[in-house]
C-alpha cells in the first residue's frame, strides 16, 4: 500500500512541475507579448489587437498552472509569528485546521467554477471585440488548479496529523 502511495506522490508531484512549466513559458510569452504590444504602440503606432483578451487568459493561466506547485513546495508567504510561538503538535493542528480551510475554499472554487466553465463552453463564450478570445479553456484551467490545490492542501493536512499524532504518541511516553 505504501508502495502504491508513493508512486502516486511522485506521478502528482510530476505532473505539478509539468504545470508549474508550463505556467513559466505562459510568463515568458506574456512578457515577450505585452513587449510586442508596446513597441507597436509606442514606435509604430500600432498596437497588437486582443491584447488585453490574451493577457487575461495568461494571467489566469500562470496563477492556477502554478499554484498548487507552490503551495506543494510550501513556497507561498506565511506568517508564523504565532505558530513558531505555539508547541509543536500544537501548531501542527493549527497548520492542519489551515489546509483544511484552504482546501475548503479550493472546492468552492471547483464547484462554482466548474458551472462557469460548462456554460461557457455550451453556449461558446468569448471575451474581446479585437481578437475573439473563448472563455472556456481559461475557466478549465482554474477549475483544474483549484482541484490540485484541493489535493496538495489534503495531503498537506494529512501529513501535519500525522506528525501531530506521532508527536502526541512522543510526549506521552
Amino acid at each position: 500500500m505504501n508502495k502504491v502511495l508513493a508512486t502516486l506522490d511522485t506521478a502528482f508531484d510530476r505532473l505539478l512541475i509539468v504545470l508549474n512549466y508550463i505556467s513559466v513559458i505562459v510568463i515568458f510569452l506574456t512578457a515577450l507579448w505585452i513587449f510586442g504590444d508596446v513597441v507597436g504602440r509606442y514606435f509604430l503606432n500600432r498596437p497588437i489587437p486582443g491584447t488585453t483578451e490574451l493577457i487575461k487568459t495568461g494571467i489566469l493561466a500562470i496563477v492556477f498552472l502554478g499554484i498548487a506547485y507552490t503551495l506543494r513546495r510550501k513556497a507561498h508567504i506565511r506568517t508564523t509569528i504565532i505558530l513558531k510561538r505555539l508547541p509543536p503538535s500544537v501548531a501542527l493542528w493549527c497548520q492542519a485546521f489551515g489546509s483544511l480551510v484552504g482546501a475548503a475554499i479550493f472546492v468552492l472554487v471547483c464547484i462554482y467554477g466548474w458551472e462557469a466553465a460548462v456554460k461557457a463552453w455550451a453556449v461558446h463564450e468569448f471575451e474581446g471585440v479585437q481578437l475573439r478570445v473563448p472563455t472556456y479553456p481559461s475557466r478549465f484551467i482554474m477549475v483544474l488548479g483549484s482541484a490540485l490545490m484541493v489535493i496538495q492542501y489534503l495531503m498537506h493536512m494529512a501529513a501535519d496529523i500525522r506528525a501531530a499524532l506521532r508527536g502526541s504518541k512522543g510526549e506521552a511516553s
